[in-house]
Parts: structure tokens; C-alpha cells; sequence
């Protein structure tokens, strides 16, 4: 199969993205809203800097605006819910959670956007979720942080939905620009009851989670302004690769025997989707 252009940029999202989680890993002393608040600050500064170069209307026509806030109000769920998570439960724990985002965002883009999802499609998510269950198992997601993960996935699946429908006529930045205003704007008043100097490197890992958000996002909005929705969201599965390496070397995390079949499980699933959705015709 050859690789497009949406395929390679969420590829390159979803490992800036498992590197902006071990930043919120490693600042474990920090308010939530406080790491949320400098994350979108350092991304949204920088979109409205890159907009107004090129003269974009950083709101986006009227039409699509609709469409943007529904990005930016599910972003904002899935970043604030996903952030709590990470709290709370380890890193590969979390990750897995995450892995729910696909498949909601491939079912809502039935109805919302008109891309069905074809039966064959069904059988190959069933073995990335397959592959995901046998390399993290459920050891530790029976706890609190399990409903803020599955919130999480489901606000970054309808926040995935949304970018679809606002389509490729946009530039890439405005989505983005929704996508941090309305956080900020939630972790801003937050942060009025919650708030404590950051020290040291605590300012170098803000620094690397806004920096690598902004990419991030950047990357995957143009994923999915070239790709079809439902293939675009499978390649997040591949997150869990980097979930575990980072795992393993930042965190030193023990790896289960079952991780290496549970992962080329994962591979074969996304592979398959990939390959079967390539090989039909754009009008179906």
C-alpha cells in the first residue's frame, strides 16, 4: 500500500502525542488545569502568530464554525478527561483507554459525516481491540481513572468526527485554534482555585507538551482533511507502540510476554483496514 499524506501525518501525530503524555507523567507535582492551561497558551499563541502571517481569520468562515466548536468543546472533554487519567493511572493503563477514541469516531462517522463502516472493517478494528486487551490486559483500569479514560476516548472520538465533517477547504490551523481556545478558556478559571509555581524542569516539560501538542495537531488535522475518517482513526492503535518503548525506557515498566503478540495483533488489524479501505473506490 502506498502511504499518503493523511497516513504519514497521523503517524507522526500519534507519536508527538505519546511523547506530550510522558511530559504529563513527569510532572506529577503540577495542577491539572495548570499543565492544560500552558500547553494551550504555548500552542495558541503560536497558531494565532502563524495565521496572522498569512492573513487566515483565525474564527474560520461562518459556515464551518459550527463544525469547529463541536472540535473544539469535544477536544477540550478529551484533553481535561484524558490529562485526569494520566493522573491517575499508569501510562500504558491510560494509553489503552485511549484506544476506544477509534472506533467511536469510526461508528459516529456513520451518521455524522456518511462514511459506513463496511463489515470487513468491523472484523479488523476487533483485532486491533483484540491486540490491545492481550498486550495491556485489564490490570489496573478497574479503578476511578477508568471513567475519566473512557470519557476521554469518546470526547477525542466526536472531537475526530467534527474535524472530518469541517473538511479540507479550512486551513489546518483554524481547527487547531478551536482546539486550544476552549480548554484554555475552561483551565484559566480553573486554575484560579488550583495554582503552584512550576521549578526547574518543570517549565523545560511544559515547554516540550506545548511545543509537541502544536505539531501534533497540526499533523492530524490535516490527517484528517486527506483521509477518509475511519482509516485515519485506526492508525491511532499504532500510539501503543510508543506507549509501551516509552514505557519501558522512561518509566521502567515491566513488559508482559503477552505484549509482542498482543502488538502484532494490533499491527495485522490496522494493516488489513488500511490495505481493505485503499482498495475501494472513494464513492462507496
Amino acid at each position: 500500500m502506498r502511504f499518503s499524506p493523511g497516513i504519514l501525518y497521523m503517524l507522526a501525530s500519534t507519536a508527538l502525542l505519546a511523547v506530550v503524555n510522558v511530559a504529563v507523567k513527569k510532572l506529577p507535582d503540577l495542577p491539572t488545569a495548570e499543565i492544560i492551561f500552558a500547553r494551550c497558551l504555548i500552542s495558541l499563541t503560536l497558531t494565532v502568530w502563524q495565521l496572522r502571517r498569512t492573513s487566515t481569520p483565525v474564527w474560520g468562515p461562518p459556515a464551518a464554525r459550527f463544525n469547529l466548536l463541536g472540535r473544539g468543546v469535544f477536544g477540550a472533554g478529551s484533553l481535561i478527561l484524558g490529562f485526569l487519567a494520566l493522573r491517575v493511572l499508569p501510562l500504558g493503563s491510560a494509553v489503552t483507554l485511549s484506544y476506544l477514541a477509534p472506533v467511536v469516531t469510526a461508528v459516529a462517522a456513520i451518521w455524522l459525516v456518511g462514511e459506513p463502516l463496511k463489515p470487513w472493517q468491523g472484523l479488523f478494528y476487533a483485532l486491533a481491540v483484540g491486540g490491545v486487551v492481550l498486550a495491556k490486559g485489564a490490570a489496573g483500569l478497574l479503578s476511578a481513572g477508568v471513567l475519566l479514560g473512557v470519557g476521554s476516548a469518546v470526547s477525542s472520538g466526536l472531537s475526530s468526527v467534527f474535524l472530518r465533517r469541517v473538511g479540507d477547504k479550512i486551513a489546518p490551523l483554524v481547527p487547531v485554534f478551536y482546539f486550544n481556545v476552549v480548554p484554555l478558556a475552561i483551565a484559566a478559571v480553573w486554575m484560579l482555585f488550583d495554582w503552584k509555581l512550576p521549578h526547574g524542569t518543570e517549565w523545560a516539560w511544559l515547554l516540550l507538551a506545548g511545543l509537541f501538542t502544536h505539531v501534533a495537531l497540526w499533523c492530524v488535522t490535516h490527517a484528517f482533511q486527506k483521509q477518509q475518517a475511519n482509516l485515519v482513526a485506526a492508525l491511532d492503535y499504532l500510539g501503543l507502540i510508543y506507549a509501551t518503548a516509552l514505557g519501558y525506557f522512561v518509566f521502567n515498566d515491566k513488559v508482559a510476554a503477552t505484549v509482542y503478540p498482543g502488538i502484532a495483533l494490533l499491527l495485522l488489524g490496522v494493516g488489513l483496514n488500511a490495505w481493505y479501505t485503499s482498495r475501494r473506490p472513494k464513492t462507496q
